[in-house]
Protein backbone atom coordinates (compact mmCIF):
# COMPACT_ATOMS: atom_id res chain seq x y z
CA UNK A 1 0.00 0.00 0.00
CA UNK A 2 0.98 3.66 -0.32
CA UNK A 3 3.59 4.33 2.49
CA UNK A 4 2.99 8.49 2.60
CA UNK A 5 -1.00 7.79 3.85
CA UNK A 6 -1.94 9.06 7.37
CA UNK A 7 -4.16 6.37 9.59
CA UNK A 8 -6.73 8.33 9.31
CA UNK A 9 -6.57 7.78 5.34
CA UNK A 10 -5.63 4.11 5.77
CA UNK A 11 -8.16 3.84 7.86
CA UNK A 12 -10.67 5.30 4.77
CA UNK A 13 -9.56 3.34 2.73
CA UNK A 14 -9.43 -0.36 4.84
CA UNK A 15 -13.22 0.93 5.62
CA UNK A 16 -13.95 1.27 1.82
CA UNK A 17 -11.79 -2.20 0.74
CA UNK A 18 -14.50 -3.89 3.44
CA UNK A 19 -18.01 -2.30 1.75
CA UNK A 20 -16.42 -3.88 -1.20
CA UNK A 21 -15.47 -7.46 -0.08
CA UNK A 22 -18.62 -8.99 -0.10
CA UNK A 23 -21.24 -9.53 -3.07
CA UNK A 24 -24.24 -9.16 -1.56
CA UNK A 25 -25.81 -11.07 -4.38
CA UNK A 26 -23.62 -14.23 -4.46
CA UNK A 27 -22.30 -13.64 -1.17
CA UNK A 28 -18.75 -14.48 -2.29
CA UNK A 29 -15.76 -13.25 -1.03
CA UNK A 30 -13.48 -10.97 -3.43
CA UNK A 31 -10.15 -12.09 -3.43
CA UNK A 32 -8.78 -9.39 -4.63
CA UNK A 33 -9.94 -7.10 -2.19
CA UNK A 34 -9.41 -9.68 0.57
CA UNK A 35 -5.78 -9.79 -0.40
CA UNK A 36 -6.05 -5.89 -0.69
CA UNK A 37 -7.61 -5.53 3.03
CA UNK A 38 -4.82 -8.50 4.04
CA UNK A 39 -2.16 -6.11 2.68
CA UNK A 40 -3.27 -2.92 4.37
CA UNK A 41 -3.58 -4.40 7.88
CA UNK A 42 0.15 -4.34 8.54
CA UNK A 43 0.76 -1.26 7.36
CA UNK A 44 -2.40 0.23 9.36
CA UNK A 45 -0.83 -1.92 12.69
CA UNK A 46 2.78 0.46 11.58
CA UNK A 47 0.71 3.18 11.66
CA UNK A 48 -1.00 3.16 15.01
CA UNK A 49 2.24 1.46 16.74
CA UNK A 50 4.13 5.09 15.14
CA UNK A 51 1.06 7.60 16.82
CA UNK A 52 1.58 5.35 20.38
CA UNK A 53 4.85 6.47 20.31
CA UNK A 54 4.22 9.89 19.52
CA UNK A 55 1.14 9.74 22.28
CA UNK A 56 3.94 8.32 24.88
CA UNK A 57 6.98 10.88 23.40
CA UNK A 58 3.71 13.95 24.28
CA UNK A 59 3.61 12.36 27.98
CA UNK A 60 6.93 12.22 28.58
CA UNK A 61 6.93 16.35 27.59
CA UNK A 62 3.67 17.27 29.60
CA UNK A 63 5.60 14.89 32.86
CA UNK A 64 8.49 16.72 32.04
CA UNK A 65 6.56 20.20 31.97
CA UNK A 66 4.35 19.29 35.28
CA UNK A 67 8.00 19.09 36.85
CA UNK A 68 9.57 21.77 36.00
CA UNK A 69 6.37 24.19 36.66
CA UNK A 70 6.75 22.29 40.22
CA UNK A 71 10.58 23.51 40.06
CA UNK A 72 9.66 27.03 39.42
CA UNK A 73 6.69 27.31 41.55
CA UNK A 74 9.67 26.34 44.17
CA UNK A 75 12.04 28.38 42.96
CA UNK A 76 9.30 31.30 42.76
CA UNK A 77 8.67 30.74 46.69
CA UNK A 78 12.15 30.78 47.58
CA UNK A 79 12.69 34.29 45.92
CA UNK A 80 9.29 35.37 47.47
CA UNK A 81 10.92 34.72 50.84
CA UNK A 82 13.93 36.44 49.80
CA UNK A 83 12.83 39.33 48.68
CA UNK A 84 10.19 39.91 52.04
CA UNK A 85 13.48 39.22 53.80
CA UNK A 86 15.97 41.90 52.18
CA UNK A 87 12.72 44.58 51.98
CA UNK A 88 11.98 43.64 55.82
CA UNK A 89 16.03 44.73 56.73
CA UNK A 90 16.02 47.83 54.33
CA UNK A 91 12.66 48.71 56.17
CA UNK A 92 14.01 48.22 59.61
CA UNK A 93 17.65 49.62 58.99
CA UNK A 94 16.09 53.40 57.37
CA UNK A 95 13.59 53.03 60.47
CA UNK A 96 16.27 52.98 62.91
CA UNK A 97 17.64 55.75 61.11
CA UNK A 98 14.65 57.69 61.09
CA UNK A 99 14.93 57.86 57.16
CA UNK A 100 11.90 57.87 56.01
CA UNK A 101 12.21 58.70 52.05
CA UNK A 102 15.23 58.50 49.62
CA UNK A 103 15.42 59.08 46.09
CA UNK A 104 17.41 58.16 43.23
CA UNK A 105 17.56 58.39 39.28
CA UNK A 106 15.71 54.99 39.33
CA UNK A 107 13.31 54.89 42.15
CA UNK A 108 11.96 56.40 45.40
CA UNK A 109 12.13 54.55 48.25
CA UNK A 110 9.64 55.83 51.31
CA UNK A 111 8.58 54.35 54.41
CA UNK A 112 4.36 54.48 54.85
CA UNK A 113 1.80 53.96 57.13
CA UNK A 114 -0.12 51.31 56.89
CA UNK A 115 -4.43 51.30 57.54
CA UNK A 116 -4.62 50.39 61.34
CA UNK A 117 -4.90 46.50 62.29
CA UNK A 118 -6.20 44.71 64.76
CA UNK A 119 -5.08 42.11 66.60
CA UNK A 120 -6.62 39.60 69.10
CA UNK A 121 -3.86 38.91 72.08
CA UNK A 122 -7.16 37.36 74.45
CA UNK A 123 -10.27 37.66 72.97
CA UNK A 124 -11.15 36.58 76.86
CA UNK A 125 -10.34 39.91 78.00
CA UNK A 126 -12.32 41.74 75.17
CA UNK A 127 -15.65 43.60 76.39
CA UNK A 128 -18.94 41.50 75.44
CA UNK A 129 -20.02 44.46 72.79
CA UNK A 130 -16.91 43.74 70.94
CA UNK A 131 -17.60 40.42 70.24
CA UNK A 132 -20.05 39.26 67.31
CA UNK A 133 -21.89 36.31 66.81
CA UNK A 134 -22.00 35.03 63.25
CA UNK A 135 -24.46 31.94 62.00
CA UNK A 136 -23.41 29.72 59.03
CA UNK A 137 -24.53 26.35 59.90
CA UNK A 138 -22.88 26.75 63.16
CA UNK A 139 -22.64 29.68 65.45
CA UNK A 140 -19.10 31.14 65.45
CA UNK A 141 -18.45 33.80 68.24
CA UNK A 142 -15.67 35.88 67.70
CA UNK A 143 -14.35 38.87 68.66
CA UNK A 144 -15.33 41.90 66.35
CA UNK A 145 -11.91 43.72 65.31
CA UNK A 146 -13.45 46.36 63.15
CA UNK A 147 -15.39 47.38 66.03
CA UNK A 148 -12.40 47.25 68.36
CA UNK A 149 -10.16 49.61 65.91
CA UNK A 150 -12.90 52.06 65.53
CA UNK A 151 -13.53 52.56 69.57
CA UNK A 152 -9.64 52.62 69.90
CA UNK A 153 -9.17 55.16 67.14
CA UNK A 154 -12.98 56.71 68.37
CA UNK A 155 -11.34 57.15 72.22
CA UNK A 156 -7.91 57.19 71.90
CA UNK A 157 -7.78 53.93 74.19
CA UNK A 158 -6.62 50.49 73.89
CA UNK A 159 -8.90 47.84 75.08
CA UNK A 160 -8.55 45.43 77.24
CA UNK A 161 -7.63 42.00 75.19
CA UNK A 162 -6.71 43.86 71.94
CA UNK A 163 -4.14 45.75 70.53
CA UNK A 164 -4.57 48.60 67.83
CA UNK A 165 -1.83 49.84 65.69
CA UNK A 166 -0.35 51.05 62.78
CA UNK A 167 2.34 49.88 61.19
CA UNK A 168 4.62 50.91 58.21
CA UNK A 169 5.61 49.27 54.53
CA UNK A 170 8.36 49.86 52.52
CA UNK A 171 7.38 50.95 48.97
CA UNK A 172 9.82 51.27 46.06
CA UNK A 173 8.56 52.57 43.04
CA UNK A 174 10.40 53.24 39.94
CA UNK A 175 11.08 57.25 38.65
CA UNK A 176 9.72 58.21 35.17
CA UNK A 177 12.51 59.30 33.20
Amino acid sequence: MNKELSLYHLTEEYQTLLSQLYDYETGEVNKEIEAKVNALIPEVETKCIAVAHWIKKLEAERREIEYIKSEIQLREEAYNKEVSKWQEYLKYNMEKQQITNISCPYFTLKIKKNPYSTTIIDEFQLPSKFIRTKEIIKVETKPDKEAIKEEVLRTGKQISGALVEQKTKLEISVNKI
